[in-house]
């Protein structure tokens, strides 16, 4: 029988989205309010630098795709807009990263 998807794991699929603007994943930019995984069930709380953001629903998708295809049974992300995102929730692996791409941090 296969397992559950875990916490880790549902983290390191967050780390192979990326938002399209800013080359950096949606879990070291910080986007990531929430992650709860409970039986094979993944639910994502996330925002989006800019709440006018055209891609959302895109990146939503991926974010479930993913999950299922690692294995979640159920997988959804809703965007929530408070706190508003700032560069103070970028993790050190992010800001390094931003670092790189010249981009301040």
């Amino acid at each position: 029988m296969d397992e559950p998807i875990t916490r880790e794991q549902a983290v390191e699929v967050l780390k192979t989205v990326f938002d399209p603007e800013i080359p950096v994943n949606v879990w070291d930019l910080g986007l990531i309010y929430d992650l709860q995984v409970d039986d094979g069930s993944v639910a994502v709380k996330m925002t989006l630098t800019a709440p006018g953001c055209p891609i959302g629903p895109q990146i939503a998708a991926e974010i479930e795709e993913k999950m299922l295809a690692a294995g979640a049974k159920h997988a959804t992300v809703k965007f929530v807009w408070s706190p508003p995102w700032t560069t103070k929730r970028v993790t050190p692996d992010g800001r390094l990263q931003l670092q790189i791409l010249d981009i301040p941090v």
